[in-house]
C-alpha cells in the first residue's frame, strides 16, 4: 500500500487540511492518509486545545472519507511529538508499505528547524502541497531536491486565524466542517476566557 502520514496540531482541523490530504491522495494515488494529531508539539502553539478535543475534531472531519484514518500515536506517546519518532513507528508498523509524510508548503519553509533538521527527509518520501503564491525559491535547493511537490488549489486558512476569529466572536462557518464547528462551540474551545 501507499500510505501518507499527515501530522499536525489540527488546532482546529479545517478545510485547508482536508483539501491538502485529498489532493495528495489523488495526485499520488495513495491508498490511505493517516491523520496524526500532535500530542505535545515541540514548537509553541498558542491556545492549544486539549489533545482529546483535537482528536475528536479530526475524527468528525474525516468520518466520511474511506481513504482517511486517524491515529492516536503521538497523543499516547510520552514526551514531545517529534516527526522522526512518528515516521520510525509507522515504518515498523507498515514494513512492506510505501510511506510518505505529507506537509504543506508553509511547513516546508520551516523544516530545517525541526528536530533532526533536514535529515528527517531521508526517513521516508516527503510530499508537499504547494499553495499558489508560496515561492519555491524561498526553499533551500537541497531541501527541494529531496521532496515531491504537487500543485494545491489551497485555501488560505490558518488554524491560528480561526482561533483568533473564535476568540473575537467571529464566524468560522465554511472554514471548518459543520460538525467540527458544532464541536468547538459545544466544548467552548478557543473562546474568550
Amino acid at each position: 500500500m501507499k500510505i501518507a502520514l499527515f501530522g499536525g496540531c489540527f488546532n482546529p482541523i479545517h478545510y485547508g487540511h482536508l483539501i491538502l490530504a485529498e489532493t495528495s491522495r489523488e495526485y499520488l494515488n495513495l491508498d490511505q492518509v493517516i491523520f496524526i494529531p500532535a500530542g505535545k508539539p515541540p514548537h509553541k502553539v498558542s491556545d492549544l486545545a486539549p489533545a482529546e478535543d483535537r482528536y475528536q475534531m479530526v475524527k468528525l472531519a474525516i468520518q466520511n472519507n474511506k481513504y482517511f484514518s486517524l491515529s492516536p500515536f503521538e497523543l499516547k506517546s510520552k514526551g514531545k511529538s517529534y516527526t522522526y519518532k512518528t515516521i520510525n513507528f509507522f515504518k515498523r508498523k507498515y514494513p512492506k508499505d510505501e510511506l510518505f509524510f505529507l506537509i504543506g508548503s508553509d511547513t516546508l519553509l520551516e523544516i530545517d528547524t525541526w528536530e533532526k533538521g533536514t535529515k528527517i527527509l531521508e526517513l521516508c518520501s516527503f510530499i508537499v502541497g504547494m499553495r499558489p503564491g508560496v515561492p519555491t525559491e524561498k526553499v533551500k535547493k537541497e531541501i527541494l531536491k529531496k521532496v515531491t511537490v504537487f500543485p494545491l488549489l489551497g485555501l488560505d486558512i490558518s488554524s491560528k486565524e480561526l482561533r483568533e476569529y473564535i476568540g473575537e466572536g467571529k464566524s468560522i462557518k465554511y472554514f471548518v466542517p459543520g460538525n467540527v464547528e458544532e464541536y468547538i462551540y459545544q466544548n467552548r474551545l478557543y473562546g474568550k476566557k
